[in-house]
């Protein structure tokens, strides 16, 4: 076995960008953690890095080019792809003009090499661009208002601070490099402060929480500034010397004493006078401000009194202080390779509005979307607005990894290699260091780096040979400023590289305003902050999520619903426990979650964590207001309130489900979780764990039962001898007019229950096979909305006859009884129509690795051909297969909700 190092950095959506040392075993990746010689991260890394190896390799991700054709993915080669592509780009701009294509860039990397992917559409001709941002322009701009142009600290330099402030920053999350530095001050006497209304893994850090009203931090920054000022511990000479507008901010000031402002931002008195004691008498303070902060629409008020606490204080220019929220992830490079100065200026559409502002377009209308690094459609806020969007555009090109929700709005999907599959250079948003970004494996599959899908699509452009070069050149050329101060790319692959600016900025109390001075803020207007909705009393915030980066995440990985944080004392006022189903409203749309409750949290906001997929019944950005921040042009997601209220309200009666699990192997996946995403209420009983003395003698309770599947012969009642009770229940939910659904083991029991003879078949039936519906189950209520069936997960040695006027709804060929309905309203499903990709790829892995002992002689019946051609068809049959069930776990509900009306009205 050969195993080999490769030093490279994170290149996801991070501020930390932490530099990584990838572990590769005969040319696998097999773990990823943090390189100790890193100067910043020294070694650190966060738990999302570790997992990120399990992402290279997950059977979901999708490997080799696919175009949609009549509403179905198929696998095309590169060439067709390209050639696609480049046709409808000559088509649209030569009909339309070069503006009816918009090219939307994400953040999911922002590496150097990607400053080309615009200027292809720059060579082009030009294109529709973004705008605005949707994470910290109103941070940037609000900043550049005060300082004339941002300038953080360097994370280095907090080593020389006495306290710290985490305003709206949770570095256990987000940030791991910082958790040493905390742990520095406090182990030196230092006081570390966070503020933020809500709870995160950063609250151990620290030693006080201050938990302000959502968007009110400003007041709490005033109130604290007016305690300084009042002790004459302001620093005067700053205030005098190198600031203007000073005298209009203390006049701001003294509009309101230090209890009206602490009342604003609902917090003590007593809260405000230890950040003032802190930054008093523990500096100097470095204050570092999150991201949470950007996302309302008067944001730039909250921040610039922030900046001017950093300032009246005496932090500003001072080692160990600051106020500092971010860096220039592309300042180290050469950005006319943007392309902009090639064409007359071009069209650009807001990101914080972008659904509505594509909707909209006119002269010309969108016609193309092209994609990369990005999943919008789950991400940008008002997620109605944006998939109605991209629906409109006749053409969508999407580059990405898996399946996700913009996938569901594209044409064709091209495979884009991971940071580990190629070579780049990586700066960062969140510190000064360069890093060498450094392919440790080959791509997987088909993929390729964005580099190379558009290095491959310019040769069928005129403007080839002005962006056919190697990556090696263009590194050379992009990084050509930073390599001027010291940087050599080579050294770079091994070693990061520290851009030289200045660990102290302002040191010299210089900035770059037109005056050279520090700009207080001089109008202020507490009322938009204030503004309340008493229909709509929780504030959301969708924070960063600790296990995932953004969007970064399965399906299978996903539970049946979004969970949602109260505080335990507001939920119980409103009747509901943590574990409650509950629907949340917005103005704009609803979802439906599950609570958690947490005891220290605010009463008046709602907490989750932001990147859920739409298609996995999660999309908070289905409630998110679209609108612009008043500064900076970022993306208000906070804006949004919403109310919560039971899942009952609105729904009608929640239907109960009793579902019976035989096996760890065989879980209810996305069956189960479409009936709860439906509202259904699920009572799972294990059998395995109990032998089955769980079992009710009869329906009364529950509205329909699902029995799944699992290793055990349908026809061995002495190894499983709950099977005649669980048989005998089957008919009586039948009888009831309870409907039944029996999937595989449980097919085969409905079968037998019903009267059908089990036998087992010569061989094993295993991998996705195909089906054919019958005429009458074209016409089963069970397929509504099913023209054909997809080719279907099996994993079974024994079949059956159909019991006695049994209807057959599904044909296999080596398998004819695939799915039937026996009785008054019970269905049966030979085939796994519940299996999600991380059950197959267990099922894959324990069948090849002879674990399941009930399937170890049927190993040999499978090559290694075989199982090369399911994994790289995977990710495309578990996506039609996962779409299937959900539409047949939705028919059968509804099926449910019937049969209970029906026995009401009776």
């Amino acid at each position: 076995m050969s195993e080999n190092s490769i030093h490279t950095t994170c290149t996801r959506d991070c501020a930390n960008s932490c530099g990584l040392v990838a572990t590769v075993r005969d040319g696998r990746l097999a773990r990823l953690a943090g390189d100790p010689d890193h100067p910043l991260t020294r070694g650190k890394a966060c738990v999302k890095a570790a997992r990120y190896v399990q992402r290279v390799y997950s059977p979901e991700r999708i490997v080799h080019p696919m175009i949609r054709r009549n509403g179905q993915w198929e696998r095309a080669s590169w060439d067709e792809a390209l050639d696609l592509i480049a046709e409808r780009m000559q088509t649209i701009s030569r009909e339309s003009g070069p503006e009816a294509i918009l090219y939307y860039q994400g953040y999911g990397e922002r590496t150097a090499l990607k400053l080309l992917n615009r200027y292809f559409f720059n060579l082009f001709g030009g294109v529709t661009t973004t705008c605005g941002s949707l994470c910290g322009g109103a941070g940037q701009g609000s900043q550049n208002l005060d300082f004339g142009e941002r300038v953080s600290h360097d994370p280095l330099d907090h080593y020389n601070s006495n306290s710290m402030v985490l305003w709206a920053r949770n570095p256990a999350s987000t940030n791991i490099s910082l958790v040493p530095i905390i742990r520095d001050i406090r182990k030196r006497g230092g006081t570390v402060i966070l503020v933020d209304p809500a709870c995160s893994k950063s609250v151990p850090l620290v030693d006080r929480h201050i938990k302000p009203k959502a968007n009110t931090d400003g007041f709490l920054a005033m109130a604290a500034a007016k305690l300084i000022l009042a002790a004459g511990k302001e620093d005067s000479a700053f205030l005098r010397l190198h600031s203007e507008g000073a005298a209009d901010y203390l006049r701001i000031l003294d509009r309101f004493t230090v209890e009206e402002l602490c009342a604003y931002c609902d917090v003590p008195v007593a809260d405000a006078r230890l950040l003032a004691d802190t930054l008093m008498h523990k500096h100097p303070t470095s204050i570092l401000m999150g991201w949470g902060l950007h996302r309302h629409e008067f944001a730039h008020y909250n921040l610039r009194a922030i900046d001017a606490l950093g300032a009246i204080s005496g932090n500003i220019g001072v080692p160990g202080g600051g106020v500092s929220q971010g860096f220039e992830e592309y300042g180290p490079y050469d950005q006319q390779y943007w392309g902009d100065g090639l064409n007359p200026p071009r069209r650009s559409l807001p990101l914080p509005t972008i659904g509505k502002a594509i909707l909209e377009a006119n002269d010309p209308p969108i016609r193309m979307i092209y994609v990369t690094a990005s999943n919008p459609a789950c991400m940008a806020a008002n997620s109605g607005a944006v998939i109605k969007a991209f629906a409109k555009a006749e053409f969508v090109v999407y580059s990405g990894h898996f399946m996700d929700d913009t996938s569901d709005c594209a044409h064709v999907f091209l495979p884009a290699t991971t940071f580990l599959e190629e070579d780049d250079v990586m700066a960062s948003y969140g510190h000064n260091y360069l890093g060498g970004v450094n392919k440790a494996i080959e791509p997987v599959g088909e993929c390729r780096s964005e580099f190379r899908m558009f290095y491959e699509l310019a040769a069928r452009f005129p403007f080839a040979n002005r962006f056919r070069r190697s990556e090696e050149d263009w590194l050379r050329d992009l990084c050509a400023p930073v390599c001027a101060q010291g940087c050599d790319l080579q050294a770079l692959k091994r070693h990061a590289f520290r851009c030289p600016a200045p660990m102290v900025p302002y040191a010299d109390k210089t900035f770059s305003t037109p005056s050279g001075k520090y700009r207080f803020m001089t109008e202020f207007d507490p009322a938009p902050l204030l503004a309340a909705d008493a229909a709509y009393p929780y504030r959301l915030l969708t924070i960063a999520p600790h296990g995932y980066i953004c969007s970064e995440r399965t399906m299978a990985e996903h539970p049946a619903l979004s969970e949602v944080f109260l505080a335990r004392e507001e939920a119980a006022r409103l009747g509901l426990a943590a574990g409650d189903a509950v629907t949340v409203r917005s103005r704009v749309g609803s979802i439906v979650a599950t609570l958690g409750t947490r005891e220290d949290q605010r009463p008046d906001v709602l907490v989750a964590e932001r990147g859920g997929w739409l298609k996995a019944g999660h999309g908070l950005n289905t409630l998110t207001r679209d609108l612009a921040s008043r500064v900076g042009n970022g993306t208000p997601y906070y804006e949004t309130c919403v109310a919560v209220e039971p899942l009952g309200q609105g729904h009608g009666y929640r239907p109960r489900i009793l579902v019976v699990q035989h096996s760890d192997e065989a879980p209810g996946c996305d069956f189960c979780k479409t009936l709860e995403r439906a509202c259904a209420l699920l009572d799972t009983l294990r059998i395995f764990d109990d032998g089955g003395k769980a079992l009710p003698q009869t329906a009364d309770g529950w509205d329909g039962l699902v029995v799944l599947g699992g290793p055990q012969h349908s026809f061995d009642d002495e190894a499983s001898p709950h099977f005649p009770q669980l048989m005998r229940l089957m008919r009586a939910f039948d009888a009831a007019g309870k409907p039944v659904a029996g999937i595989c083991l449980g097919c085969q029991l409905l079968a037998r229950a019903h009267g059908g003879t089990l036998w087992t078949m010569p061989e094993l039936e295993f991998g996705f096979v195909g089906h054919r519906l019958t005429s009458a189950g074209t016409t089963d209520a069970i397929f509504a909305g099913v023209t054909e069936l997809p080719r279907l997960m099996e994993f079974h040695e024994d079949t059956f006859d159909l019991p006695d006027n049994a209807i057959l709804l599904a044909r296999g060929s080596r398998c004819a009884n695939q799915a039937f309905r026996a009785g008054n309203c019970s269905y049966g499903f030979q085939f796994h129509l519940e299996a999600d990709s991380a059950i197959v790829a267990s099922w894959i892995q324990k069948f090849r690795q002879m674990e399941i002992p009930a399937y170890a002689a049927y190993c040999d019946q499978y090559d290694d051909a075989f199982f090369a051609q399911l994994a790289a068809s995977l990710p495309l049959l578990v996506d039609a297969s996962e779409r299937f069930c959900r539409q047949v776990a939705e028919n059968w509900l509804a099926l449910v909700k019937n049969s209970r009306e029906k026995g009401a009205r009776e």
